[in-house]
């Protein structure tokens, strides 16, 4: 008896190790960027004409909220975040059912600027740490708060981190940024952020770029980041019909089909710690009812891509 015993135990143990998942060495990542046209941005478009008070931010943070929500991803990079769009989101995206997030947020602007507006990430923190954060300029001098070349106006910026998922202990590097507006300076920030990543990367660990970057394929910034990262639109082996990344404050539609209006981008780039595959990439195209209106919840539609890191 105690024979037959021992052996129903034995039996036991080998269905339950069978039955139990096998460990793997793959992560699914889903990763996206979004600008979300800021407050003072909608304002100055509007007061021109060029875009209608139902526009206005007040109507749309919480579309923009519940979009980002909806979204669903592990990191999202965002763009024109100024105090007000990162309070109005901490607290709608949480409300909107996006507990899950944390924000990381940095004014790219110095302290008493009449502009105080950044970069920011929401992550899972429940999946991922994020650790060694920081921002670095797109200038002659990039680890000081600076403007360079002809990009007199704006303070532009990458915030930088690595990237830990918590329970298989695999680790990335993230970019996420705003480029310039002005072409001399635009270009040197393709540059700069493939330096960023030689430079700031010590571990050289796979990596993934994201953000508005004013720049469109062919240009300067965008050949300097092909020849080090992987356009994920152009790798990605499922894609969505739609081109465009930039709607407007028109919302102009025809946008969607106009490869100039790619300018919000994801690069990725694999090493020997990790390989990264593009298996979809999307732009969304969703429209919210704001002010009693269909409009898109900003001027710029997310895009998104789903990755697996091997």
């Amino acid at each position: 008896m105690k024979k037959l015993t021992l052996l129903a135990v034995a039996l036991l143990l080998a269905f339950a190790a069978d039955a139990k998942p096998k460990q793997t060495d793959e992560l699914d990542l889903r990763i996206g960027s979004y600008n979300v046209w800021s407050h003072s941005a909608r304002r100055w478009q509007i007061g021109k004409g060029a875009a209608t008070e139902s526009r206005n931010w007040d109507n749309s943070k919480k579309a923009v909220a519940e979009l980002i929500v909806k979204l669903d991803c592990d990191l999202i990079g965002m763009q024109e975040v100024t105090s007000v769009c990162r309070d109005d989101l901490a607290k709608l995206v949480k409300k909107a059912g996006g507990k899950k997030y944390k924000l990381w947020w940095v004014n790219t602007y110095p302290e008493g600027h009449k502009n105080v507006v950044g970069n920011a990430v929401f992550y899972d923190k429940k999946k991922f740490k994020l650790s060694k954060q920081n921002i670095y300029y797109f200038s002659p001098t990039p680890e000081e708060m600076s403007k360079g070349w002809d990009c007199k106006r704006h303070y532009r910026a990458a915030l930088v981190t690595e990237v830990t998922h918590k329970k298989s202990g695999k680790k990335f590097y993230f970019m996420a940024t705003h480029g310039p507006l002005k072409k001399v300076a635009n270009g040197h920030a393709g540059r700069l952020l493939v330096e960023f990543d030689k430079n700031y990367n010590t571990e050289n660990l796979p990596a993934i770029v994201v953000g508005d970057m004013n720049a469109r394929p062919g240009q300067t910034f965008h050949n300097y980041m092909c020849s080090y990262f992987q356009d994920a639109f152009l790798v990605a082996e499922n894609k969505c019909g739609t081109i465009g990344t930039f709607n407007g404050s028109g919302e102009r539609e025809a946008n969607f089909t106009l490869p100039n209006r790619r300018i919000d981008h994801i690069y990725v780039r694999s090493t020997e710690k990790g390989k990264i595959e593009v298996k979809d990439y999307k732009v969304n195209r969703d429209k919210a009812t704001i002010a009693g209106e269909q409009h898109y919840p900003s001027d710029h539609n997310p895009v998104v891509v789903n990755l697996k890191l091997k």
